[in-house]
C-alpha cells in the first residue's frame, strides 16, 4: 500500500511540474508540431479549470478607471454600435471615455456624439515614419492601435476592435493584476514576428489576437523602449524595417508576449472565449448574443463573415 501511494504521489508530482511546464514559456519550435498542440491543450484546459476572477456573474466591481479605444472605419459602423453598447454594458470599471479612432467620416462622427463618445482622426495618431509612407489598411490599423497612448488620460485603456461584442459581465484591470485575454487559435508566422521583433528565444505556447486587449500606458512605453534600443531604431521605424508581411504583423501578439514574460507577476492569462458570429446575422443578433454568452466572453463579427460561408451553404 505504501509502495502505491508513493507512486501515486510521484505521478502527481510529475503530472503538476508538466502542467507548470506547458503553461510557461519554452523556445519557439521551427513548425508547429502535434507536441506543441498538445502543450497548448494542456495550457487551455487548466486556463479552463482555473476560475475566471475577472469574468463571472459575481465578479466584483473594479475601482481603476479605463479608457477605451475603438479603431474603426465605415463600414464596420452598424458593429460598431453594437461593440459601445456592449462596452457600457458589461465592463464593470468607471470608464472615463470612449474614443472613435477613424479617418473623417460623417456617419461616424454621428455615431460618437449620439453615442456621446470622443471622435479622434487617425492621421493625428499615428506614428510618423522616417521614410514618410502613407501605411493602410490592416497595417496602418495596428500602428493605430500602438500608437493609442496618446489618447485618453488613464494609465490602462481597452483596445478592442469595431467588430467585437462583449457579452459577458467583466473586468481588466485591478489593482494588483492586469487581464490578457487569450484564445484557442494559433499562428506561428505571428510568432515568428514577435520572435524578430522582440529578440525573445521563449514563448507562451498560446495566442494573444482575442480581438480586444488591456493596454498599460506605461508597459507600452517600455516595449517601445525596448525595440529602440534593440533595432537602434525609433519603434515605429524598427517594426517597419523589419519586412514583415501584413498577415503575420499583430499588434495583440507583439504586447502580449513583452508583458508576459517582461511584467509576467502583474499580469493574469484568462481565457478569452470568443466566438465568430455572421455578420449577416445581425437580424438575430440579440438571441444570439443571449444564448452564446453561456460559454464565450466576446463574438466578433468580421466582414467577410456570411451565414452562408459558416455552414458551407
Amino acid at each position: 500500500m505504501k509502495r502505491i501511494t508513493q507512486c501515486a504521489f510521484a505521478i502527481l508530482i510529475c503530472a503538476m511540474c508538466f502542467v507548470y511546464y506547458a503553461c510557461h514559456p519554452t523556445y519557439l519550435p521551427k513548425q508547429d508540431s502535434k507536441y506543441q498542440q498538445f502543450l497548448r491543450y494542456i495550457h487551455y484546459a487548466y486556463l479552463k479549470i482555473k476560475r475566471d476572477p475577472f469574468c463571472n456573474l459575481h465578479v466584483p466591481l473594479s475601482k481603476m478607471p479605463i479608457d477605451v479605444v475603438i479603431p474603426v472605419i465605415e463600414k464596420d459602423a452598424e458593429t460598431l454600435v453594437l461593440t459601445i453598447d456592449s462596452v457600457r454594458g458589461n465592463i464593470l470599471q468607471p470608464i472615463s471615455n470612449i474614443y472613435l479612432i477613424a479617418p473623417e467620416s460623417i456617419i461616424l462622427r454621428k455615431i460618437a456624439q449620439e453615442k456621446n463618445c470622443v471622435f479622434v482622426l487617425e492621421d493625428t495618431v499615428l506614428p510618423t515614419f522616417s521614410n514618410n509612407t502613407n501605411r493602410k489598411g490592416w497595417i496602418k490599423q495596428q500602428y493605430l492601435k500602438l500608437n493609442a497612448d496618446k489618447v485618453g488620460t488613464c494609465e490602462h485603456f481597452l483596445i478592442i476592435d469595431a467588430d467585437t461584442i462583449l457579452i459577458r459581465p467583466q473586468i481588466f484591470v485591478t489593482e494588483n493584476k492586469e487581464v490578457l485575454n487569450i484564445l484557442h487559435d494559433y499562428w506561428l508566422d505571428r510568432k515568428q514576428m514577435v520572435k524578430i521583433a522582440l529578440g525573445f528565444d521563449k514563448f507562451h505556447n498560446v495566442d494573444f489576437t482575442s480581438h480586444h486587449m488591456l493596454i498599460c500606458k506605461t508597459k507600452l512605453k517600455a516595449l517601445k523602449q525596448h525595440l529602440q534600443n534593440l533595432h537602434g531604431l525609433p519603434w515605429q521605424d524598427a517594426l517597419d524595417t523589419l519586412n514583415i508581411p501584413e498577415g503575420g504583423f499583430s499588434e495583440y501578439e507583439l504586447y502580449g508576449n513583452f508583458v508576459a514574460q517582461c511584467f509576467e507577476n502583474e499580469i493574469e492569462l484568462v481565457l478569452g472565449s470568443n466566438v465568430l458570429f455572421p455578420r449577416n446575422g445581425l437580424s438575430s443578433i440579440s438571441y444570439a448574443r443571449e444564448y452564446l454568452s453561456c460559454k464565450y466572453k466576446s463574438m466578433t463579427m468580421h466582414s467577410f463573415l456570411t451565414i452562408e460561408g459558416m455552414t458551407g451553404q
